[in-house]
């Protein structure tokens, strides 16, 4: 798996981006990374690139995974996250159950172009 974290759009945005399989210790690391960068910087939004990324074992997993990212960031910033292509409806339809009611401020999304297209407008004009 590789995972990298990165400030995009100036600095105001942070990028994580996933290729292959995840395990904990790699989510852990780039959830604590993002969440430093979001206390230290006049970060506005998260874009989670997760396209690349493989399927967890169970649905559960990726849930897990996702609901400690937002709790972890610990205030709310827009947070996109772009789904693995590898998730088909049922698998896709099975990690929202599990995770219930998203926050506001955050989405998922098939594409990048499209979660950055909703991180954008909500920028101030």
């Amino acid at each position: 798996m590789t995972v990298r974290v990165d400030l995009i759009d100036g600095g105001t945005v942070v990028e994580i981006r996933a290729r292959g399989q995840a395990t904990r210790r790699e989510a852990g690391w780039a959830t604590e990374r993002a969440r430093e960068l979001c206390q230290r910087r006049a970060v506005t939004a998260i874009l989670a690139d997760c396209s690349e990324a493989e399927r967890q074992t169970t649905p559960q997993l990726s849930a897990e995974i996702i609901e400690n990212f937002l709790f972890a960031i610990e205030r709310p910033v827009a947070a996109a996250y772009v789904v693995p292509r590898v998730w088909d409806d049922a698998y896709h339809a099975a990690v929202r159950s599990e995770i219930g009611d998203l926050p506001e401020h955050a989405r998922f999304f098939t594409s990048r172009d499209t979660a950055l297209d909703w991180l954008v407008s909500l920028q101030p004009a």
